[in-house]
């Protein structure tokens, strides 16, 4: 049962409640003194917290000036901006920059022939493949201008042509940069007839005038040399109807090796030796640490032989040469060293007699690739083979000596067999095409000796026109390739994946470290993972192969962990059954089943991940409008693409092909501007700290002009000057007294805000006796203290200072001389300029142990000190009213005793006077 509680004695009939808490209430007064100065207290932290906010402003304006930066700030113009813009940052030089920019870059766009409709009519009614690849899987190239002669390149300039009907035309090359820049420009050239072909390593000129009036002609124009650094300017057969040219493509002690093997590069170990050279009975091994160029190839081998074999280019300018100088007549061999590809990348890997060495080929024709690159990097063992036409005309043909695509086809086409031999049409393979138009025969093709028809796909015998190899799987991955190339350009995230073995063992792999650079460092990351896995570059040349080397349990497999890194490597995903390898290969692959339309072809494309965007195109035509357009997503040569219908027949055609911008720079003149190519329309590195945004292109020449800009100097003064006086304005505003109407500010006459004022007072006042040049006081440039002790700025004054003696301006904020304790190495500042002395005021009073912090946390401390004391006191006064109401309690009880024992009393009276 509850109890009836009063704050009224029931005996007494006291207010014992409202007594008890008047009676705590006079108790509780020391309280109240302590919670009014903690409340203060807070009070005076805020304002503390605020001064220091403003303290910490006023430093950012200082560090500005003494960061240096704000000295060096530039603005930057263009002259044209619809062809470029540009912006500039302080690293940037002051100056005026030339630029003709010439192209922009253009992206890949593929269109296929019309179909009926987008959703109804399927595309591949037995089903197709179509596969995806790197415009670096084809079988031809552009030559850049700059690797010939050695990589000297040509000089830009104008060539005159003559054709034999005795026309004449000049042809500018003044923005030629790759051999098919320099076939364009001539035949495009109008009032010449005239066809500008590569032949091997020389250009071709052909006249197609049929006439024999004048002699077929190149010249130079002017003072220029860029006819004879073509090889065009050679003695001419007046009865000629073509010029070959001189041998231009070759390699020299400039040749940067990153060039060399279509691109692949030489892979070489650099912390071991990669091959070993015998000569007679003498040998040496060659360690090829920190080598870039073709000369420092030649530097290392001869070095390393104390001069008895010498390495030199090769008579045809195409690869190397050793020669024994010891003896004339000695074997010389050349071996791989710890597994190491250099000497084959280098085509010296070889044994030959005589007392030298000639190497094969490690720069293909122009315009083609190696044939040693094709089968992912195994080549083709090229003999002689036999080619039956369909009217059954057959003939052999010798490819022995062929070292390039171009070469095998050229051969093939001077067959007398009725063939012509090309890059197919998706450029990957080659075609050969029966022209008799006859059904005699098959058309046949076999080895005779050698495997080379084997090797390069075309071994067959057809009842059709057409022998096609399919993709030759050029290789253009292997271990010296950067990251940074895969990807269209864009490399690969630099994060973690997770591969998980046969066995069921899982590990991280960890591409974040920074120090992953190549395809040979992620497999090297992978394999020293401690799993039943070997990772290498795969048999296409194409990508990372993970070979399942465990007990084939489980499903080999890649995850993401955190990043895009696997996906990025071709290598995210799980393999089909247990016991596979995983193959990375950047050749992608879509099914078309039957049933499948043109959307559910571009939804596909669209999914797979490819850097490749599907849509569809209405052409607008009466029948079959529906067009597959196929735009690479990223632009330039890096975002070129090869595509591959399966068989379907979608008569593809390009659109745009892939180019990168081309800008000339340095000069009015292109022909004496230096040629830059970029696979974007930004360039971030030409001119140092300006960035520079390509919008149009132009004939004409378009200048940036980059200026110090003193409008950042001055806002930055200004800015200082502002912050200052919000410091000046805050203090004030809590340290005043008004003794009008007696009032005083929350921290009236508070040491540290005195402190405060008169140290920056001091500072900004005071003249700096270390500095030597004309300024050594703010005063000087227009900065002073007014009324009210707040600063002025006089920006005219500062601008007149800064273009008398900017350096001295700059001094007055910056100047700092610094000594460094040889024990602690703690560097010291023993000078410094105003601004470098304002900011270590500004630390002092700021940083953790700073005056203001410093006072900021003895009040923290008063109010937890305070906070103790209110918490003690209210345990005190809690004791109390617990005892006030024990004892009103106790005296309740007393006097309910008294009352009875009373009522006891008057009771026995009553008896007792009934009884009496």
């Amino acid at each position: 049962m509850g109890q009836i509680t009063s704050g009224i004695g029931l005996i007494s009939g006291i207010n014992t409640a409202d007594l008890i808490s008047q009676l705590i209430a006079l108790q509780s007064r020391p309280k109240g003194l302590v919670e009014n100065q903690n409340a203060v207290l807070t009070s005076q932290q805020v304002a503390f917290q605020d001064i220091n906010a403003k303290l910490l402003a006023l430093k950012g304006s200082s560090a500005s000036f003494i960061q240096e930066n704000v000295f060096n700030a530039t603005s930057s113009v263009s002259s044209d901006e619809t062809v470029l813009t540009v912006s500039s940052n302080a690293s940037a030089i002051p100056g005026t920059y030339n630029f003709v920019v010439d192209r922009l870059v253009s992206t890949q766009q593929l269109i296929t022939k019309g179909f009926a409709d987008q959703n109804a009519t399927p595309i591949a009614p037995l089903g197709a493949t179509l596969t995806f690849e790197s415009g670096a899987a084809e079988l031809t190239t552009d030559t850049n201008l700059k690797n010939l002669n050695g990589a000297l390149g040509i000089t830009r300039g104008k060539i005159l042509i003559t054709d034999r009907s005795g026309a004449s035309a000049t042809v500018d090359l003044s923005t030629a940069v790759t051999a098919n820049d320099v076939l364009d420009a001539i035949n495009n050239t109008a009032g010449i007839t005239v066809t500008a072909t590569v032949s091997g390593d020389s250009f071709k000129i052909s006249d197609t005038t049929g006439s024999t009036t004048a002699t077929l002609a190149v010249a130079e124009v002017g003072a220029g040399t860029t006819a004879a650094d073509l090889g065009l300017l050679t003695d001419i057969d007046a009865n000629a109807d073509t010029i070959t040219g001189a041998v231009v493509n070759t390699i020299g002690d400039d040749t940067v090796l990153s060039t060399l093997n279509d691109g692949n590069g030489v892979r070489f170990l650099g912390n071991q030796d990669d091959f070993q050279v015998t000569y007679g009975a003498s040998s040496f091994n060659v360690n090829l640490s920190s080598v870039e160029t073709l000369e420092d190839i030649i530097a290392a081998i001869d070095t390393a032989s104390g001069g008895d074999v010498i390495a030199t280019v090769n008579a045809s300018g195409t690869g190397l040469l050793l020669n024994d100088t010891t003896s004339g007549s000695s074997t010389v061999t050349v071996t791989a060293l710890n597994s190491s590809n250099a000497a084959a990348d280098l085509g010296i890997l070889a044994t030959s007699g005589g007392g030298a060495l000639g190497g094969s080929r490690v720069i293909a024709t122009l315009n083609s690739k190696l044939i040693n690159n094709l089968n992912g990097g195994s080549g083709a063992t090229l003999g002689t083979i036999s080619i039956t036409d369909r009217a059954g005309t057959a003939d052999t043909v010798d490819l022995s000596a062929a070292e390039s695509i171009d070469e095998v086809i050229d051969l093939i086409n001077a067959s007398t067999a009725d063939v012509t031999a090309s890059v197919n049409s998706v450029g990957t393979g080659i075609i050969i095409t029966d022209n008799t138009g006859s059904t005699t025969s098959n058309l046949i093709i076999a080895d005779v000796s050698g495997t080379g028809a084997a090797d390069l796909n075309i071994a067959s015998s057809v009842v059709a026109t057409t022998i096609d190899s399919g993709n030759l799987q050029l290789r253009y991955v292997n271990e010296a390739t950067l990251l940074s190339s895969l990807n269209g350009g864009k490399g690969i995230s630099s994060g973690k994946f997770i591969i998980t073995d046969s066995s069921g063992a899982s590990a991280t792999v960890d591409l974040s470290q920074g120090n992953e650079t190549t395809i040979q460092d992620v497999i090297d990351e992978i394999n020293s993972r401690g799993l039943a896995i070997t990772a290498r570059v795969n048999d296409n040349g194409d990508g990372i192969l993970i070979e399942d080397t465990g007990p084939g349990t489980i499903k080999l497999k890649v995850e993401e962990s955190g990043s895009t890194t696997a996906a990025d490597l071709g290598l995210l995903g799980e393999v089909t059954t247990a016991g596979d390898d995983l193959d990375g290969s950047l050749e992608t692959t879509i099914e078309i089943v039957t049933g499948d339309t043109l959307n559910d072809v571009i939804a596909k494309i669209n999914d797979s991940d490819l850097r490749i965007s599907a849509t569809v195109v209405n052409d607008g035509s009466t029948n079959n409008p529906f067009r597959l357009s196929l735009i690479a997503e990223d632009g330039g040569k890096a975002g070129a693409f090869v595509f591959d219908d399966g068989g379907l027949d979608f008569g593809t055609t390009k659109l745009t092909e892939a180019h990168d911008a081309v800008v000339f720079y340095g000069s009015p003149d292109p022909a004496s501007g230096i040629a830059i190519t970029s696979t974007t329309n930004a360039l971030s590195n030409v001119v140092p700290g300006a960035t520079i945004d390509l919008v149009g292109a132009s004939d004409s020449p378009v200048s940036i002009t980059i200026n110090r800009d003193d409008t950042a100097i001055t806002d930055a003064a200004k800015g200082f000057v502002d912050n200052f006086n919000q410091v000046m304005d805050t203090l004030d505003n809590y340290d005043f007294f008004d003794s009008e109407n007696e009032q005083k500010g929350l921290l009236f006459g508070d040491f540290t805000v005195s402190r405060v004022r008169n140290a920056l007072f001091r500072k900004v006042i005071n003249r700096n006796a270390d500095l030597t040049s004309q300024f050594n006081s703010l005063t000087q440039i227009g900065i002073n203290i007014g009324s009210g002790g707040k600063l002025s700025f006089d920006q005219s004054k500062f601008g007149q200072a800064l273009i008398n003696d900017p350096d001295a301006v700059e001094a007055l904020f910056t100047f700092k001389e610094t000594e460094t304790d040889e024990d602690t190495n703690e560097v010291t500042i023993t000078k410094a300029g105003i601004g470098v002395s304002i900011d270590e005021l500004l630390a002092d009073l700021t940083e953790s142990d700073g005056t203001v912090q410093n006072k900021l946390d003895l009040i923290a401390d008063q109010i937890e000190a305070n906070k103790t004391r209110i918490e003690d006191l209210d345990e005190s006064l809690a004791r109390k009213r617990a005892n006030l109401e024990a004892e009103f309690a106790a005296m309740e009880v007393a006097l309910a005793q008294l009352q009875s024992q009373s009522q006891s009393i008057l009771g026995l009276q009553a008896l007792a006077a009934q009884s009496g």
